[in-house]
């Protein structure tokens, strides 16, 4: 699933009315105009994305009874040099409205642990070592199991997943909360 950037679309035109807004006597009538503008801009982005995000998730529910996802540490991505992207993409949100839609259709949804997810293999289980990101292709030299890297990281997050389905009854009545996770569009097992 590709995102759309919906910050990134409308960016130009927010440094524009924000430079006319510098322009202008704080507390003017046409500055009060100018700032009402970067507002409804603001909110416009917000609710493409909001739409983007519900639309999405009820297609992923259509498409699974069960849906894992890895559990990021997105403050950590907010700070990496792909910061601007990954806050525009605004993973936490997807996942808060995608935990909500499963919640509501009465799907299963569940992160999971993200370490290691793209270095062991899906197949045999054994850690293959880390990869640098310009190497697409996961190969096993242990048995010797190939695909795209990114499928094997699925693959791994969705038996993380699955063995957390048979513990529900206990988290349940221990009142932990299943539910929020964070999405990344290679890792979303469903």
């Amino acid at each position: 699933m590709k995102g759309h950037k919906f910050f990134k679309e409308s960016e130009g035109k927010l440094k524009l009315l924000q430079r006319k807004l510098k322009n202008k006597k704080k507390g003017s009538e046409r500055w009060l105009q100018i700032k009402k503008q970067i507002g409804l801009l603001h909110e416009r982005i917000h609710n493409c994305r909001k739409d983007f995000f519900f639309k999405t998730a009820h297609h992923l529910c259509d498409q699974a009874g069960m849906i894992f996802a890895e559990d990021l540490n997105l403050k950590a991505l907010g700070r990496s040099a792909l910061r601007k992207a990954c806050l525009d993409a605004t993973w936490g949100s997807f996942l808060n409205i995608l935990s909500f839609v499963c919640w509501e259709r009465g799907i299963y949804f569940a992160k999971v642990d993200a370490n290691g997810t793209s270095q062991i293999c899906p197949n045999c289980r054994v850690n293959c070592g880390k990869k640098d990101l310009s190497q697409r292709i996961h190969h096993c030299n242990s048995c010797g199991y190939q695909t795209d890297r990114d499928v094997a990281a699925a693959q791994v997050v969705k038996e993380r997943g699955l063995s957390t389905v048979g513990q529900t009854g206990k988290m349940l009545t221990e009142g932990k909360e299943i539910g929020a996770g964070v999405y990344t569009p290679a890792r979303l097992s469903l």
